[in-house]
């Protein structure tokens, strides 16, 4: 016995249904993968260089401010207590490594200041982090 076929008409709608949800998956992936790269803490707009070399990313990472507030690897510390840290947290280490990002707002007197402070706490090497000029 033999039924007959029935023949709905076909909706335009079931034939994007699969194109939908792949634009989807797509968008949801990307959304994912652009949080890959971890933002500062801080609001920090470092100076512009011309510099050719590349900042990377070993090291202690040290913050300044434009309101004088410090911070070491994101965390908030006393300008007091910066020397003190820096020496704890580097214990290990002979040679140090500092990388010091500097708001481009805060005054070259307190850049150097801080880099005295961080030279008295037995770093010797400093990498001062800017931002590329615009071409």
């Amino acid at each position: 016995m033999k039924f007959p076929r029935s023949r709905r008409p076909r909706n335009e709608d079931e034939r994007v249904l699969p194109l939908t949800n792949i634009v989807f998956l797509l968008l949801i992936f990307f959304m994912l993968a652009g949080r890959l790269a971890t933002p500062d803490p801080l609001p920090i707009e470092p100076p512009e260089s011309e510099s050719e070399d590349p900042a990377r990313a070993e090291g202690v990472l040290v913050q300044m401010m434009t309101d004088d507030r410090v911070a070491i690897d994101g965390e908030v510390v006393p300008l007091a207590e910066l020397a003190e840290r820096v020496s704890r947290q580097r214990a290990g280490d002979d040679a140090p490594r500092i990388r010091l990002k500097a708001d481009g707002a805060v005054a070259a007197t307190r850049v150097v200041a801080v880099m005295q402070q961080l030279h008295d706490a037995g770093v010797d090497e400093l990498r001062l982090l800017t931002t590329s000029a615009p071409p």
